[in-house]
């Protein structure tokens, strides 16, 4: 009779544990359905400024009420999107870091890895040049925080060249803001390219890179 009444409470948490996890799962899925959604429209030339939570909610397909079980407002929501964002960045440098000669074409890598993970992930690039220069000021310093996260990884990497060994750490950072600010600053345009020539992925790479050698070659001559 023990034994039956232990089977039948671990049968009733199991089950309870099931529901809980869809519900979870549920909630996760909602959550990204506003976030795609909101994505979504300002891909598709919305200002994310201008829209309403009754859109997003509209194209996530879920009633308005439930878009303020996720996020209190659409700020709240373009700063998960941007958090999003910010760990895309990250995975993007890691997996650089990671291929065969990095370290050996740091430049030609980095472009090349950003402009194919914008290509593959257009939204989120419309988003973030938007939010840059017309979002609210909370989201203004969001992006500029995941922007300077991404320069700080740019200086370990450069730290160790040889080249730069004479540069101090204040003007290293310097550097790699500009060669950050210089990769970010046409990726609307290679968006806007793309739809006319998505050859153009190989113009845009090699005008960055053109800038970026220019760059590199007065960091190399500078003495602070």
């Amino acid at each position: 009779m023990h034994t039956k009444t232990v089977r039948i409470a671990q049968l009733s948490f199991q089950t309870n544990n099931e529901r809980m996890q869809t519900r979870d799962e549920k909630k996760a899925q909602t959550r990204k359905s506003l976030m795609d959604a909101a994505l979504a429209l300002t891909g598709n030339g919305s200002n994310f400024s201008s829209i309403s939570l009754r859109e997003v909610a509209k194209n996530a397909g879920v009633v308005p009420t439930s878009f303020y079980r996720h996020f209190t407002d659409m700020e709240e929501l373009g700063l998960n999107i941007i958090d999003d964002l910010g760990l895309m960045l990250r995975r993007l440098m890691r997996t650089a870091r990671q291929s065969e000669g990095y370290f050996d074409a740091l430049a030609r890598s980095s472009v090349e890895f950003y402009a194919n993970y914008v290509c593959a992930n257009k939204n989120y690039f419309f988003f973030m040049e938007q939010v840059k220069t017309g979002g609210t000021p909370v989201l203004r310093k969001a992006i500029r925080k995941e922007l300077k996260y991404f320069a700080n990884e740019l200086v370990l990497d450069v730290r160790p060249l040889k080249a730069f060994a004479e540069i101090n750490d204040a003007d290293l950072d310097i550097l790699c803001q500009l060669i950050v600010d210089t990769v970010f600053e046409n990726t609307i345009d290679l968006l806007d390219q793309l739809e006319e020539n998505p050859d153009y992925i190989d113009t845009y790479t090699e005008h960055t890179l053109k800038k970026l050698r220019l760059i590199w070659l007065g960091a190399m001559a500078w003495r602070s």
